[in-house]
């Protein structure tokens, strides 16, 4: 309740007011406090990606090299009696994440991860 007001009294920004570790306010600019929220934010998005991570770990089992894989063609890019999908093999992993895939008319240019 102290900074309700001491807020109203000298007419200061009530988002400018914050509290420190010793109970004591302190007046931050919105650059730090953009600063401050960033950091968070990114803390936060970096803790998300690990457990995503962690999730598609489990949920997909490593690639191996001559191991049969299924790629879906999307819609924009088939006619309407093309398959859906085609089979490939991997053929190569490359940084333990990305697979070079082959099919029987050749090597595919773009290299795939395993979801």
């Amino acid at each position: 309740m102290e900074v309700e007001t001491e807020v109203q009294n000298q007419n200061i920004d009530p988002e400018a007011i914050s509290r420190t570790p010793d109970g004591t306010t302190a007046t931050i600019n919105r650059a730090q406090k953009v600063k401050v929220f960033g950091e968070a934010a990114r803390e936060g998005l970096e803790e998300e990606e690990k457990k995503m991570k962690a999730t598609s770990s489990k949920k997909f089992q490593k690639p191996t090299l001559g191991q049969n894989v299924r790629i879906k063609i999307p819609d924009i890019d088939r006619a309407k009696m093309d398959p859906r999908s085609i089979i490939a093999i991997i053929t190569d992993i490359k940084e333990e994440e990305f697979c070079e895939l082959a099919t029987k008319l050749g090597k595919l240019k773009v290299l795939y991860t395993r979801n």
